[in-house]
C-alpha cells in the first residue's frame, strides 16, 4: 500500500512541566487543549481491524476528520503506516454513511490534546494527551527527526511505546475488568 505515512512514537510522560519546559526550551509552542473524541468502525467479521488497519471518524469542537490507517510496521518503538485523512462537516453524518456501508461503531476514546509545533517546519509536531490511561505525549514526523527529538526531550528508545490507545486500554482492561469497554473520561460512556 503506497501513500502519506504517518511516523510516530508514543512514551508514558512523567512530570509534564518537565516536558514542556524542554519543549519551549527547544523553541516549541503550544496550542490549546482541545477534547477530542474519536469513533472506530470496521465491519461484523472485525476484518479491519485483523488485517492491522483502522477506520476512525474523530470530532474536536465540531470539526470532524475521517481516517483510514493501514497495517503498523514499527522499527525500534517507531511506528509507521499509511494515513489518509479527510475533514469532514458533519462528523455524525459521516458515523451514518459508514454505518449505511456495513460499518460499525466498536469502541470509542477520548482524549484532551495540546499539540505543540516549532517555527521549522522540518521539525516534528509533539502532542501532549491527557487520557483515561494517564498521560502520554507523541512525537510524529520523519524517522531521523522523531528520534533526534525524543533525545533532545530527555525520552530514551527503551520509554518508546509502539502500541495504539485502543491497545493499551484492552491490555488495561484485562488487569482491570471493572473498566469501561471504551476508553472515556468518567461520565463520558456510550
Amino acid at each position: 500500500m503506497h501513500g502519506p505515512r504517518e511516523i510516530e512514537t508514543k512514551f508514558r510522560v512523567v512530570e509534564r512541566a518537565v516536558l514542556e519546559s524542554r519543549l519551549q526550551a527547544l523553541g516549541a509552542s503550544a496550542g490549546p487543549s482541545e477534547p477530542e473524541s474519536n469513533v472506530l468502525f470496521d465491519d461484523a467479521a472485525r476484518s479491519l481491524r485483523e488485517k492491522g488497519c483502522a477506520l476512525r471518524v474523530r470530532t474536536v469542537a465540531g470539526r470532524g476528520l475521517l481516517t483510514f490507517k493501514g497495517p503498523a510496521e514499527v522499527a525500534a518503538g517507531v511506528k509507521s503506516r499509511i494515513e489518509r485523512e479527510s475533514p469532514v462537516s458533519d462528523p455524525e453524518s459521516v458515523a451514518r454513511v459508514l454505518e449505511a456501508l456495513g460499518y460499525r461503531p466498536w469502541f470509542r476514546y477520548e482524549k484532551r490534546r495540546a499539540t505543540w509545533t516549532f517555527p521549522d517546519p522540518t521539525r516534528p509536531l509533539v502532542v501532549v494527551d491527557e487520557t483515561p490511561l494517564g498521560l502520554f505525549s507523541e512525537i510524529e514526523g520523519p524517522d531521523d527527526a522523531v528520534r533526534a527529538l525524543a533525545v533532545e526531550l530527555g525520552v530514551a528508545e527503551a520509554d518508546f511505546i509502539a502500541e495504539s490507545y485502543i491497545a493499551l486500554w484492552l491490555a488495561a482492561r484485562e488487569k482491570d475488568p471493572s473498566l469501561p469497554q471504551d476508553m472515556v473520561f468518567e461520565g463520558g460512556g456510550r
